[in-house]
């Protein structure tokens, strides 16, 4: 499937330092995610956690993962994070060594998306 989407497009770069959950993205309204690539960057395999949060709970994309050296994942399907929800990323590795992207699109009321 092939999507089209309308608005202007925002990235947000995070670097994770440490095996803590990191917030990588805050939705102020409604959002249009576009796609979330995170990439380690110090040839190891640490394992992958990205999730959204409402607050209290978790929704995982990927859980736990292993890393290929290198390598970037991308998550490329797009998807409405709603107000007040976030993104959040862990690294198994204790210095982080993961450098994360978040893009999507800004303008909420003018953002469109469509299967095409």
């Amino acid at each position: 499937m092939s999507y089209l989407i309308e608005g202007a497009l925002q990235t947000e770069d995070t670097k994770l330092t440490d095996n803590t959950e990191t917030t990588v993205y805050t939705a102020d309204s409604a959002t249009t995610i576009v796609s979330i690539t995170a990439t380690e960057n110090n040839a190891g395999t640490p394992t992958l956690t990205i999730e959204k949060h409402d607050g209290t709970n978790s929704y995982y994309l990927r859980k736990a993962v292993a890393m290929t050296a290198g390598t970037a994942f991308i998550w490329d399907s797009p998807f409405r994070l709603p107000h007040g929800w976030t993104l959040k990323v862990t690294s198994s590795d204790a210095q982080g060594e993961i450098d994360v992207s978040v893009s999507y699109v800004t303008s909420v009321a003018a953002a469109m998306l469509r299967a095409k």
